[in-house]
Protein backbone atom coordinates (compact mmCIF):
# COMPACT_ATOMS: atom_id res chain seq x y z
CA UNK A 1 0.00 0.00 0.00
CA UNK A 2 2.85 2.33 0.83
CA UNK A 3 4.27 1.74 -2.62
CA UNK A 4 1.31 2.93 -4.50
CA UNK A 5 0.93 5.77 -2.37
CA UNK A 6 4.65 6.73 -3.17
CA UNK A 7 4.34 6.05 -6.96
CA UNK A 8 0.98 8.15 -7.17
CA UNK A 9 2.86 10.76 -5.10
CA UNK A 10 5.79 10.74 -7.32
CA UNK A 11 2.85 10.81 -10.34
CA UNK A 12 1.69 14.08 -9.14
CA UNK A 13 4.81 15.49 -8.64
CA UNK A 14 6.27 14.84 -11.64
CA UNK A 15 3.51 16.02 -14.38
CA UNK A 16 3.02 19.17 -11.59
CA UNK A 17 6.96 19.69 -12.39
CA UNK A 18 6.51 22.78 -15.05
CA UNK A 19 9.98 22.42 -15.68
CA UNK A 20 10.37 18.98 -16.72
CA UNK A 21 7.53 19.64 -19.06
CA UNK A 22 9.39 22.12 -20.67
CA UNK A 23 12.35 20.26 -20.98
CA UNK A 24 9.86 17.02 -22.45
CA UNK A 25 9.15 19.68 -24.93
CA UNK A 26 12.48 20.68 -26.13
CA UNK A 27 13.92 17.52 -26.25
CA UNK A 28 10.64 16.10 -27.92
CA UNK A 29 10.83 19.03 -30.55
CA UNK A 30 14.76 18.24 -30.41
CA UNK A 31 14.18 14.24 -31.41
CA UNK A 32 11.80 15.39 -33.96
CA UNK A 33 15.00 16.95 -35.54
CA UNK A 34 16.97 13.88 -35.38
CA UNK A 35 14.75 11.63 -37.00
CA UNK A 36 14.50 14.31 -40.12
CA UNK A 37 18.59 14.12 -40.05
CA UNK A 38 18.59 10.69 -39.89
CA UNK A 39 16.58 9.98 -42.38
CA UNK A 40 18.20 12.38 -44.37
CA UNK A 41 21.28 10.79 -43.80
CA UNK A 42 19.86 7.35 -44.73
CA UNK A 43 18.60 9.08 -48.16
CA UNK A 44 22.36 10.14 -49.15
CA UNK A 45 23.49 6.72 -48.46
CA UNK A 46 21.31 5.36 -50.48
CA UNK A 47 21.84 7.31 -53.48
CA UNK A 48 25.38 7.29 -53.00
CA UNK A 49 25.17 3.38 -52.82
CA UNK A 50 23.11 3.62 -55.78
CA UNK A 51 25.64 5.86 -58.00
CA UNK A 52 28.54 3.75 -57.11
CA UNK A 53 27.09 0.57 -57.82
CA UNK A 54 25.40 1.63 -61.23
CA UNK A 55 28.61 3.04 -62.20
CA UNK A 56 29.99 -0.57 -61.60
CA UNK A 57 27.31 -2.29 -63.02
CA UNK A 58 27.36 -0.03 -66.29
CA UNK A 59 31.40 -0.68 -66.57
CA UNK A 60 30.27 -4.29 -66.41
CA UNK A 61 27.33 -4.25 -68.95
CA UNK A 62 29.55 -2.10 -71.20
CA UNK A 63 32.69 -4.31 -71.24
CA UNK A 64 34.60 -1.36 -69.99
CA UNK A 65 36.14 -3.65 -67.61
CA UNK A 66 37.37 -6.83 -68.46
CA UNK A 67 37.76 -8.90 -65.78
CA UNK A 68 39.73 -12.54 -64.69
CA UNK A 69 37.31 -14.21 -62.59
CA UNK A 70 39.25 -18.09 -62.89
CA UNK A 71 40.54 -17.24 -59.45
CA UNK A 72 38.35 -18.75 -56.71
CA UNK A 73 39.22 -16.00 -54.51
CA UNK A 74 38.17 -13.38 -57.33
CA UNK A 75 35.24 -14.81 -57.21
CA UNK A 76 34.50 -14.56 -53.32
CA UNK A 77 35.60 -11.34 -53.37
CA UNK A 78 33.14 -10.14 -55.86
CA UNK A 79 30.33 -12.26 -54.28
CA UNK A 80 31.09 -10.78 -50.63
CA UNK A 81 31.57 -7.23 -51.87
CA UNK A 82 28.23 -7.26 -53.51
CA UNK A 83 26.14 -8.89 -50.43
CA UNK A 84 28.09 -6.62 -48.48
CA UNK A 85 26.69 -3.52 -50.62
CA UNK A 86 23.21 -4.60 -50.87
CA UNK A 87 23.13 -5.16 -46.80
CA UNK A 88 24.41 -1.57 -46.81
CA UNK A 89 21.42 -0.21 -48.95
CA UNK A 90 18.89 -2.91 -46.68
CA UNK A 91 20.37 -1.18 -43.31
CA UNK A 92 19.62 2.44 -44.55
CA UNK A 93 16.17 1.50 -46.14
CA UNK A 94 15.41 0.47 -42.78
CA UNK A 95 16.20 3.55 -41.16
CA UNK A 96 13.70 5.60 -43.80
CA UNK A 97 11.20 2.83 -43.45
CA UNK A 98 8.13 4.51 -41.94
CA UNK A 99 6.92 2.31 -38.29
CA UNK A 100 3.82 3.17 -36.74
CA UNK A 101 3.64 2.30 -33.31
CA UNK A 102 0.92 0.06 -31.87
CA UNK A 103 -0.57 2.59 -29.01
CA UNK A 104 -1.00 1.11 -25.66
CA UNK A 105 -4.36 -0.44 -25.17
CA UNK A 106 -6.62 2.33 -24.02
CA UNK A 107 -3.99 5.21 -25.49
CA UNK A 108 -4.51 8.01 -28.08
CA UNK A 109 -1.08 10.23 -28.23
CA UNK A 110 -0.27 10.93 -31.85
CA UNK A 111 -2.16 11.33 -34.97
CA UNK A 112 -1.06 7.52 -36.08
CA UNK A 113 -3.00 5.89 -33.71
CA UNK A 114 -5.69 7.38 -35.14
CA UNK A 115 -5.49 4.98 -37.83
CA UNK A 116 -8.81 2.99 -39.24
CA UNK A 117 -11.25 5.43 -37.61
CA UNK A 118 -13.42 6.46 -40.54
CA UNK A 119 -15.27 9.48 -39.21
CA UNK A 120 -14.83 12.35 -37.65
CA UNK A 121 -17.20 11.27 -34.52
CA UNK A 122 -15.20 8.48 -34.26
CA UNK A 123 -11.90 10.67 -33.57
CA UNK A 124 -13.57 12.79 -31.33
CA UNK A 125 -14.99 9.66 -29.38
CA UNK A 126 -11.64 8.42 -29.17
CA UNK A 127 -9.62 11.56 -27.89
CA UNK A 128 -12.43 12.18 -25.31
CA UNK A 129 -12.15 8.72 -24.06
CA UNK A 130 -8.77 7.82 -24.61
CA UNK A 131 -6.51 10.94 -25.83
CA UNK A 132 -3.82 11.72 -23.37
CA UNK A 133 -3.39 15.24 -22.21
CA UNK A 134 -0.77 17.39 -21.52
CA UNK A 135 2.33 16.83 -19.74
CA UNK A 136 1.66 13.09 -20.12
CA UNK A 137 1.52 13.22 -23.91
CA UNK A 138 4.65 14.75 -24.35
CA UNK A 139 6.29 12.35 -22.17
CA UNK A 140 4.90 8.86 -23.97
CA UNK A 141 5.77 10.91 -27.83
CA UNK A 142 8.93 11.71 -26.41
CA UNK A 143 10.06 7.78 -25.36
CA UNK A 144 8.37 6.47 -28.33
CA UNK A 145 10.17 9.11 -31.35
CA UNK A 146 13.37 8.78 -28.61
CA UNK A 147 13.11 4.80 -29.34
CA UNK A 148 12.32 5.23 -33.52
CA UNK A 149 15.10 8.17 -33.77
CA UNK A 150 17.77 5.83 -31.73
CA UNK A 151 16.93 2.45 -34.35
CA UNK A 152 17.03 4.98 -36.99
CA UNK A 153 21.06 6.31 -36.26
CA UNK A 154 21.62 2.21 -35.28
CA UNK A 155 20.54 1.08 -38.70
CA UNK A 156 23.23 4.10 -40.31
CA UNK A 157 25.07 3.25 -38.47
CA UNK A 158 25.43 -0.59 -39.75
CA UNK A 159 24.70 0.55 -42.76
CA UNK A 160 27.85 2.72 -42.90
CA UNK A 161 29.67 -0.23 -41.66
CA UNK A 162 28.42 -2.61 -44.32
CA UNK A 163 29.52 -0.23 -47.19
CA UNK A 164 32.79 0.18 -45.81
CA UNK A 165 33.44 -3.45 -45.91
CA UNK A 166 31.83 -3.64 -49.18
CA UNK A 167 34.22 -0.46 -50.56
CA UNK A 168 37.17 -3.11 -49.35
CA UNK A 169 35.86 -6.45 -50.39
CA UNK A 170 34.93 -4.58 -54.04
CA UNK A 171 38.74 -2.85 -54.34
CA UNK A 172 40.30 -5.96 -53.39
CA UNK A 173 38.32 -7.98 -56.28
CA UNK A 174 39.53 -4.91 -58.11
CA UNK A 175 43.09 -5.71 -57.72
CA UNK A 176 43.05 -9.39 -57.73
CA UNK A 177 40.67 -9.56 -61.31
CA UNK A 178 41.85 -6.59 -63.28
Amino acid sequence: MAEEDDEKLYAEKLYADEEAHQLAAAMLEEVRDEIAHADEKASLLIGGLGIALTLLATGFIEGAVDLDLSSLWARLLWISGGAAALLSVAYASLAVWPRLSKPPKGVVAYWGHLDGMRHQREVAKALADYGLREPERTYQQLLVLSIVAIRKYRNIRMSMAAAGVACVLIGLALLVTL
